[in-house]
Protein backbone atom coordinates (compact mmCIF):
# COMPACT_ATOMS: atom_id res chain seq x y z
CA UNK A 1 0.00 0.00 0.00
CA UNK A 2 1.62 3.17 -1.32
CA UNK A 3 1.38 6.37 1.49
CA UNK A 4 2.30 9.94 0.45
CA UNK A 5 3.23 11.84 3.33
CA UNK A 6 3.33 15.74 3.12
CA UNK A 7 5.17 17.70 5.52
CA UNK A 8 7.31 20.44 4.87
CA UNK A 9 8.73 20.51 8.36
CA UNK A 10 12.36 18.18 6.73
CA UNK A 11 12.91 16.29 10.20
CA UNK A 12 9.35 15.75 10.59
CA UNK A 13 8.60 14.59 7.62
CA UNK A 14 11.81 12.14 7.84
CA UNK A 15 10.84 10.72 11.21
CA UNK A 16 7.20 9.81 9.95
CA UNK A 17 8.78 8.32 6.82
CA UNK A 18 10.74 6.24 8.68
CA UNK A 19 8.36 5.11 11.41
CA UNK A 20 5.63 3.98 8.73
CA UNK A 21 8.40 2.03 6.49
CA UNK A 22 8.94 -0.10 9.85
CA UNK A 23 5.03 -0.60 9.37
CA UNK A 24 5.91 -2.24 5.73
CA UNK A 25 4.34 0.47 3.65
CA UNK A 26 5.79 2.10 0.60
CA UNK A 27 6.06 5.81 1.37
CA UNK A 28 6.37 8.79 -0.55
CA UNK A 29 7.48 12.17 0.46
CA UNK A 30 6.24 15.86 -0.41
CA UNK A 31 7.55 18.95 1.00
CA UNK A 32 4.51 21.25 0.38
CA UNK A 33 1.07 20.75 -0.50
CA UNK A 34 1.45 21.45 -4.51
CA UNK A 35 4.19 18.38 -4.43
CA UNK A 36 1.85 16.19 -2.90
CA UNK A 37 -1.03 17.38 -5.94
CA UNK A 38 1.60 16.51 -8.64
CA UNK A 39 2.86 13.25 -6.81
CA UNK A 40 -1.13 12.39 -6.79
CA UNK A 41 -1.20 12.56 -10.82
CA UNK A 42 1.36 10.55 -11.47
CA UNK A 43 1.51 7.53 -8.19
CA UNK A 44 -1.25 5.29 -7.48
CA UNK A 45 -1.32 6.78 -3.94
CA UNK A 46 -3.84 4.84 -1.67
CA UNK A 47 -3.25 7.19 1.86
CA UNK A 48 -2.32 11.03 2.32
CA UNK A 49 -1.46 11.76 5.60
CA UNK A 50 -0.98 15.97 5.24
CA UNK A 51 -0.09 18.80 7.66
CA UNK A 52 -2.56 21.35 7.93
CA UNK A 53 0.08 24.35 7.46
CA UNK A 54 2.23 24.06 4.43
CA UNK A 55 3.68 26.66 2.16
CA UNK A 56 2.40 26.71 -1.61
CA UNK A 57 -1.19 24.57 -0.14
CA UNK A 58 -2.51 23.85 2.80
CA UNK A 59 -3.55 20.83 3.93
CA UNK A 60 -7.46 21.23 3.84
CA UNK A 61 -7.13 22.53 -0.07
CA UNK A 62 -5.36 19.71 -0.74
CA UNK A 63 -7.92 17.56 1.01
CA UNK A 64 -10.19 19.39 -1.22
CA UNK A 65 -8.59 18.98 -4.44
CA UNK A 66 -8.11 15.53 -4.02
CA UNK A 67 -12.01 14.87 -3.25
CA UNK A 68 -13.16 16.79 -6.49
CA UNK A 69 -10.96 15.34 -9.26
CA UNK A 70 -12.09 12.21 -11.01
CA UNK A 71 -8.93 9.52 -9.59
CA UNK A 72 -10.11 6.25 -10.40
CA UNK A 73 -9.54 4.76 -7.05
CA UNK A 74 -10.66 6.42 -3.26
CA UNK A 75 -7.74 8.19 -1.61
CA UNK A 76 -7.95 8.46 2.12
CA UNK A 77 -6.57 11.53 3.69
CA UNK A 78 -5.77 12.21 7.16
CA UNK A 79 -5.03 15.56 8.08
CA UNK A 80 -2.30 16.63 10.65
CA UNK A 81 -3.25 19.64 12.82
CA UNK A 82 -1.69 21.80 15.81
CA UNK A 83 -4.70 22.14 17.04
CA UNK A 84 -8.34 20.29 18.15
CA UNK A 85 -10.61 22.50 18.42
CA UNK A 86 -14.07 21.65 17.17
CA UNK A 87 -14.20 24.43 14.48
CA UNK A 88 -10.51 23.20 12.95
CA UNK A 89 -11.70 19.73 12.81
CA UNK A 90 -15.14 19.97 11.46
CA UNK A 91 -13.54 22.52 8.89
CA UNK A 92 -10.74 19.54 8.04
CA UNK A 93 -13.56 17.28 7.55
CA UNK A 94 -15.68 19.40 5.93
CA UNK A 95 -12.75 20.17 3.01
CA UNK A 96 -12.52 16.41 2.56
CA UNK A 97 -10.40 14.71 5.12
CA UNK A 98 -11.61 11.02 6.59
CA UNK A 99 -9.38 11.05 9.78
CA UNK A 100 -7.33 13.94 11.87
CA UNK A 101 -4.52 13.74 13.67
CA UNK A 102 -2.93 16.57 16.42
CA UNK A 103 0.21 17.56 17.00
CA UNK A 104 2.80 16.24 18.28
CA UNK A 105 1.85 13.05 16.52
CA UNK A 106 1.60 9.74 18.46
CA UNK A 107 2.80 7.04 16.30
CA UNK A 108 0.95 4.13 17.96
CA UNK A 109 -2.17 5.88 17.27
CA UNK A 110 -0.55 7.48 14.03
CA UNK A 111 -0.66 3.44 13.36
CA UNK A 112 -3.77 2.89 14.26
CA UNK A 113 -5.64 5.47 12.04
CA UNK A 114 -3.68 4.52 8.96
CA UNK A 115 -4.86 0.51 9.82
CA UNK A 116 -8.19 2.00 9.99
CA UNK A 117 -7.76 3.88 5.98
CA UNK A 118 -6.12 0.68 4.87
CA UNK A 119 -9.18 -1.59 5.99
CA UNK A 120 -11.16 1.42 4.05
CA UNK A 121 -9.50 1.32 1.01
CA UNK A 122 -8.67 -2.25 0.49
CA UNK A 123 -12.91 -2.58 0.66
CA UNK A 124 -13.55 0.18 -1.91
CA UNK A 125 -11.23 -1.59 -3.90
CA UNK A 126 -13.13 -5.15 -3.53
CA UNK A 127 -16.16 -3.17 -4.33
CA UNK A 128 -14.75 -1.87 -7.37
CA UNK A 129 -13.37 -5.51 -7.94
CA UNK A 130 -16.64 -6.55 -8.16
CA UNK A 131 -18.67 -3.87 -9.71
CA UNK A 132 -16.40 -4.30 -12.62
CA UNK A 133 -17.16 -8.11 -12.37
CA UNK A 134 -20.77 -7.40 -13.03
CA UNK A 135 -20.26 -4.47 -15.73
CA UNK A 136 -18.33 -7.16 -17.56
CA UNK A 137 -21.18 -9.38 -17.00
CA UNK A 138 -23.95 -7.21 -18.08
CA UNK A 139 -21.96 -6.07 -21.02
CA UNK A 140 -21.28 -10.10 -22.17
CA UNK A 141 -25.12 -10.47 -21.50
CA UNK A 142 -26.45 -7.43 -23.74
CA UNK A 143 -23.67 -9.05 -26.61
CA UNK A 144 -25.00 -12.43 -26.46
CA UNK A 145 -29.17 -11.37 -26.74
CA UNK A 146 -27.79 -8.81 -29.39
CA UNK A 147 -26.09 -11.86 -31.39
CA UNK A 148 -29.62 -13.85 -30.82
CA UNK A 149 -31.53 -10.95 -32.23
CA UNK A 150 -28.90 -10.78 -35.41
CA UNK A 151 -28.99 -14.48 -35.66
CA UNK A 152 -32.79 -14.54 -35.85
CA UNK A 153 -33.32 -11.71 -38.02
CA UNK A 154 -30.68 -9.57 -39.86
CA UNK A 155 -33.17 -6.89 -40.20
CA UNK A 156 -34.23 -6.87 -36.29
CA UNK A 157 -30.41 -7.18 -35.49
CA UNK A 158 -29.75 -3.72 -37.26
CA UNK A 159 -32.83 -1.92 -36.18
CA UNK A 160 -31.77 -2.39 -32.76
CA UNK A 161 -28.45 -1.65 -32.84
CA UNK A 162 -29.81 1.69 -34.82
CA UNK A 163 -32.15 2.05 -31.71
CA UNK A 164 -29.71 1.87 -29.21
CA UNK A 165 -27.15 4.83 -30.83
CA UNK A 166 -30.49 6.92 -31.33
CA UNK A 167 -31.67 6.14 -27.79
CA UNK A 168 -28.54 7.19 -26.19
CA UNK A 169 -27.88 10.34 -28.62
CA UNK A 170 -31.31 11.64 -27.56
CA UNK A 171 -30.66 10.57 -23.77
CA UNK A 172 -27.91 12.65 -23.82
CA UNK A 173 -29.93 15.55 -25.14
CA UNK A 174 -31.89 15.53 -22.20
CA UNK A 175 -30.73 17.07 -18.71
CA UNK A 176 -32.26 14.86 -16.10
CA UNK A 177 -30.83 11.61 -17.37
CA UNK A 178 -27.31 11.32 -15.78
CA UNK A 179 -24.67 9.56 -17.32
CA UNK A 180 -24.99 6.67 -15.19
CA UNK A 181 -28.49 5.77 -17.15
CA UNK A 182 -26.87 6.45 -20.52
CA UNK A 183 -25.77 2.21 -20.40
CA UNK A 184 -29.50 1.52 -19.28
CA UNK A 185 -30.78 2.91 -22.72
CA UNK A 186 -28.40 1.86 -24.65
CA UNK A 187 -28.85 -1.50 -23.72
CA UNK A 188 -32.68 -1.09 -23.71
CA UNK A 189 -32.68 0.16 -26.99
CA UNK A 190 -30.24 -2.97 -28.20
CA UNK A 191 -32.91 -5.39 -26.75
CA UNK A 192 -36.06 -4.16 -26.99
CA UNK A 193 -37.59 -6.27 -29.48
CA UNK A 194 -36.36 -9.34 -27.89
CA UNK A 195 -39.55 -10.25 -27.47
CA UNK A 196 -39.79 -10.44 -31.56
CA UNK A 197 -37.40 -13.99 -31.10
CA UNK A 198 -39.74 -16.56 -32.02
CA UNK A 199 -42.68 -14.97 -33.61
CA UNK A 200 -43.30 -16.29 -37.10
CA UNK A 201 -41.26 -14.81 -39.91
CA UNK A 202 -44.31 -13.64 -42.17
CA UNK A 203 -44.89 -11.18 -39.64
CA UNK A 204 -42.23 -9.34 -40.25
CA UNK A 205 -42.27 -6.69 -42.62
CA UNK A 206 -45.98 -6.48 -42.10
CA UNK A 207 -47.71 -2.95 -40.99
CA UNK A 208 -50.30 -3.94 -37.62
CA UNK A 209 -53.06 -3.22 -40.19
CA UNK A 210 -52.23 -5.89 -42.31
CA UNK A 211 -52.16 -8.45 -40.02
CA UNK A 212 -54.85 -11.36 -39.15
CA UNK A 213 -55.81 -11.10 -35.99
CA UNK A 214 -53.74 -14.30 -34.27
CA UNK A 215 -50.56 -12.47 -36.09
CA UNK A 216 -51.54 -8.99 -34.15
CA UNK A 217 -52.16 -10.68 -31.01
CA UNK A 218 -48.93 -12.00 -31.28
CA UNK A 219 -47.20 -8.70 -32.39
CA UNK A 220 -48.92 -6.97 -29.04
CA UNK A 221 -47.65 -9.57 -26.76
CA UNK A 222 -44.03 -9.08 -27.85
CA UNK A 223 -43.21 -6.33 -24.78
CA UNK A 224 -44.07 -8.66 -22.12
CA UNK A 225 -42.50 -11.71 -24.10
CA UNK A 226 -38.97 -9.25 -23.65
CA UNK A 227 -39.83 -8.43 -20.73
CA UNK A 228 -40.85 -12.59 -19.08
CA UNK A 229 -37.01 -13.36 -20.90
CA UNK A 230 -35.10 -10.52 -19.41
CA UNK A 231 -36.30 -10.66 -15.61
CA UNK A 232 -35.00 -13.52 -14.96
CA UNK A 233 -31.62 -12.13 -14.48
CA UNK A 234 -31.37 -10.04 -11.71
CA UNK A 235 -29.17 -6.67 -13.29
CA UNK A 236 -31.21 -6.99 -16.42
CA UNK A 237 -34.36 -6.34 -14.28
CA UNK A 238 -34.13 -2.61 -14.66
CA UNK A 239 -34.07 -3.06 -18.58
CA UNK A 240 -36.88 -5.92 -18.66
CA UNK A 241 -39.67 -3.09 -17.57
CA UNK A 242 -38.55 -0.54 -19.44
CA UNK A 243 -38.75 -3.31 -22.64
CA UNK A 244 -42.51 -3.87 -21.52
CA UNK A 245 -43.36 -0.28 -22.04
CA UNK A 246 -41.10 0.74 -25.00
CA UNK A 247 -44.58 0.27 -27.19
CA UNK A 248 -46.97 2.55 -24.55
CA UNK A 249 -47.84 6.21 -25.83
CA UNK A 250 -48.27 9.23 -24.26
CA UNK A 251 -51.99 9.32 -24.62
CA UNK A 252 -52.47 5.99 -23.34
CA UNK A 253 -53.69 4.03 -26.57
CA UNK A 254 -50.64 2.29 -26.40
CA UNK A 255 -49.60 -1.23 -25.17
CA UNK A 256 -49.46 -3.87 -23.49
CA UNK A 257 -50.51 -1.63 -20.23
CA UNK A 258 -52.22 1.62 -21.82
CA UNK A 259 -50.39 3.53 -19.70
CA UNK A 260 -50.45 7.46 -20.06
CA UNK A 261 -47.29 10.17 -20.33
CA UNK A 262 -46.70 10.51 -16.66
CA UNK A 263 -46.98 6.66 -15.86
CA UNK A 264 -44.78 5.93 -18.81
CA UNK A 265 -40.90 5.91 -17.82
CA UNK A 266 -38.73 8.31 -19.38
CA UNK A 267 -36.25 6.08 -20.72
CA UNK A 268 -38.95 3.73 -22.31
CA UNK A 269 -39.99 7.21 -24.20
CA UNK A 270 -36.68 8.11 -25.46
CA UNK A 271 -36.26 3.93 -26.79
CA UNK A 272 -39.89 4.23 -28.21
CA UNK A 273 -39.00 7.72 -29.42
CA UNK A 274 -35.66 6.36 -31.63
CA UNK A 275 -37.57 2.61 -32.20
CA UNK A 276 -40.45 4.90 -34.82
CA UNK A 277 -37.88 7.21 -36.33
CA UNK A 278 -35.47 4.42 -37.38
CA UNK A 279 -38.71 2.53 -38.57
CA UNK A 280 -39.81 5.19 -40.57
CA UNK A 281 -36.85 5.82 -42.19
CA UNK A 282 -35.52 2.19 -42.48
CA UNK A 283 -38.64 0.18 -42.57
CA UNK A 284 -41.58 2.99 -44.24
CA UNK A 285 -38.37 3.99 -46.48
CA UNK A 286 -39.45 7.90 -46.11
CA UNK A 287 -37.56 10.34 -47.84
CA UNK A 288 -35.50 12.40 -44.58
CA UNK A 289 -37.04 15.55 -45.91
CA UNK A 290 -40.37 13.75 -45.36
CA UNK A 291 -39.89 12.77 -42.07
CA UNK A 292 -40.83 16.16 -40.23
CA UNK A 293 -44.56 15.80 -41.03
CA UNK A 294 -44.55 12.58 -39.75
CA UNK A 295 -42.99 13.47 -36.34
CA UNK A 296 -45.24 16.54 -36.04
CA UNK A 297 -48.45 14.09 -36.17
CA UNK A 298 -47.01 12.05 -33.49
CA UNK A 299 -46.33 15.16 -31.19
CA UNK A 300 -48.32 14.89 -27.95
CA UNK A 301 -50.30 11.93 -29.29
CA UNK A 302 -47.66 9.10 -29.08
CA UNK A 303 -44.59 10.73 -28.62
CA UNK A 304 -43.46 13.65 -25.52
CA UNK A 305 -43.30 17.09 -27.96
CA UNK A 306 -39.86 16.99 -26.42
CA UNK A 307 -38.44 14.25 -28.17
CA UNK A 308 -40.55 15.24 -31.32
CA UNK A 309 -37.85 18.27 -31.17
CA UNK A 310 -34.67 16.37 -30.91
CA UNK A 311 -35.77 13.99 -33.54
CA UNK A 312 -36.57 16.63 -35.62
CA UNK A 313 -32.81 18.07 -35.03
CA UNK A 314 -31.23 15.18 -35.30
CA UNK A 315 -32.69 14.56 -39.06
CA UNK A 316 -31.98 17.69 -39.84
CA UNK A 317 -28.14 16.32 -39.43
CA UNK A 318 -29.34 13.42 -40.77
CA UNK A 319 -30.55 15.18 -44.05
CA UNK A 320 -27.18 17.31 -44.42
CA UNK A 321 -24.52 13.89 -43.80
CA UNK A 322 -26.73 12.74 -46.40
CA UNK A 323 -26.27 15.28 -48.93
CA UNK A 324 -22.75 15.71 -48.48
CA UNK A 325 -21.97 12.50 -48.70
CA UNK A 326 -19.98 11.33 -52.27
CA UNK A 327 -20.43 8.65 -54.17
CA UNK A 328 -21.00 6.73 -57.17
CA UNK A 329 -22.85 4.21 -59.03
CA UNK A 330 -20.46 0.84 -59.54
CA UNK A 331 -21.58 -1.90 -61.85
CA UNK A 332 -20.66 -5.04 -60.38
CA UNK A 333 -17.67 -6.02 -62.87
CA UNK A 334 -15.96 -3.08 -61.54
CA UNK A 335 -16.35 -4.06 -57.70
CA UNK A 336 -13.09 -4.22 -55.97
CA UNK A 337 -11.96 -5.21 -52.92
CA UNK A 338 -11.48 -2.21 -50.57
CA UNK A 339 -14.12 -0.11 -51.92
CA UNK A 340 -17.06 0.72 -49.38
CA UNK A 341 -20.85 0.81 -50.02
CA UNK A 342 -22.26 4.27 -49.54
CA UNK A 343 -26.03 2.57 -49.29
CA UNK A 344 -27.47 -0.69 -48.27
CA UNK A 345 -28.17 -3.48 -50.61
CA UNK A 346 -31.32 -4.94 -50.73
CA UNK A 347 -33.45 -6.83 -52.61
CA UNK A 348 -36.54 -5.52 -54.62
CA UNK A 349 -38.71 -7.01 -51.72
CA UNK A 350 -36.58 -4.79 -49.12
CA UNK A 351 -34.71 -7.48 -47.51
CA UNK A 352 -31.20 -6.45 -46.28
CA UNK A 353 -28.44 -8.26 -48.47
CA UNK A 354 -25.43 -6.24 -47.38
CA UNK A 355 -25.23 -2.97 -45.53
CA UNK A 356 -23.71 0.94 -45.80
CA UNK A 357 -20.36 1.19 -44.65
CA UNK A 358 -19.34 -2.50 -45.30
CA UNK A 359 -15.66 -2.78 -46.51
CA UNK A 360 -15.80 -5.26 -49.60
CA UNK A 361 -13.58 -8.23 -49.89
CA UNK A 362 -12.91 -10.65 -52.36
CA UNK A 363 -15.83 -13.21 -51.13
CA UNK A 364 -18.45 -10.27 -50.49
CA UNK A 365 -17.77 -8.61 -53.86
CA UNK A 366 -18.61 -12.74 -55.13
CA UNK A 367 -21.91 -12.83 -52.94
CA UNK A 368 -23.03 -9.86 -54.58
CA UNK A 369 -22.56 -11.18 -57.98
CA UNK A 370 -24.72 -13.86 -57.36
CA UNK A 371 -27.02 -12.43 -56.23
CA UNK A 372 -27.53 -10.06 -59.32
CA UNK A 373 -26.84 -13.16 -61.20
CA UNK A 374 -30.22 -15.11 -59.49
CA UNK A 375 -31.84 -11.65 -60.71
CA UNK A 376 -32.52 -10.28 -56.83
CA UNK A 377 -30.92 -7.17 -57.52
CA UNK A 378 -30.31 -3.97 -59.69
CA UNK A 379 -27.25 -4.02 -62.17
CA UNK A 380 -25.46 -1.65 -59.67
CA UNK A 381 -24.40 -0.37 -56.22
CA UNK A 382 -23.30 2.71 -54.59
CA UNK A 383 -19.62 3.06 -53.69
CA UNK A 384 -18.30 5.69 -51.02
CA UNK A 385 -15.59 8.03 -53.05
Amino acid sequence: MDILIAEDDLATLQLIAKKIKQWDYTVHLAKNGLEAWEKLGSIPIDIVVTDWIMPKMKGPELCRKIRNADFKRYIYCILVTAQDSQEEIVHGLEAGADDYLTKPVDFHELRARIEIGKRIVELEKELTRRYEVIQNNFFHTIKMFTNLIEVFNEDLGGHSRRVARLSLELAKRRPEISEKQFPLVEATGLLHDIGMIGLPAEIFGKKRTEMSADERQLYLSHPVHGEIILKEIEFLQPISKLVRAHHEQVNGRGFPDGLNGKEIPLLAKVVSAASIYDNLVHRGKIPLKEIPDHLQRLRGYQLEPFLVDYLMEINQQNIQKEDSKKFREVIFDDLQAGMVLARDVRRPNGALVMANGTQLTDSSIDKLKEFNRLGYMSSKVSICK
